[in-house]
């Protein structure tokens, strides 16, 4: 089983540093025997360090996602569900990967 979680710090780099907006995420995945993974990720947009946004403005995506791991090439893909007003609705995920050595 992995947990990973990153306290992602966004910027549109318009403003600088004064800016930074605390944009999380978490992934908690449970690897199979094979090449496969099962995961749950929420990723969170909590609003400018200096002032969060209220909760009802906050953006939170939860996923559900399928990894397959190979020899050359890696696949994650996924569905997404907004948890709040300000999220997007149903979002649909697809990343491909392949090792060129």
């Amino acid at each position: 089983m992995d947990v990973i979680v990153n306290p992602n710090l966004d910027n549109s780099y318009i403003g600088g540093l004064k800016n930074l907006d605390f944009a999380p995420a978490i992934r908690v995945a449970y690897n199979l025997p094979t090449k496969w993974a099962v995961a749950v990720e929420e990723y969170a947009d909590i609003g400018p360090l200096r002032d969060f946004y209220p909760v009802s403005e906050q953006s939170h995506q939860l996923y559900g996602v399928l990894d397959y791991r190979g020899k050359r090439l890696e696949i994650e893909a996924g569905v997404g569900f907004g948890l709040t007003a300000a999220s997007d609705g149903v979002t649909l995920k697809l990343l491909l990967s392949r090792d060129l050595n």
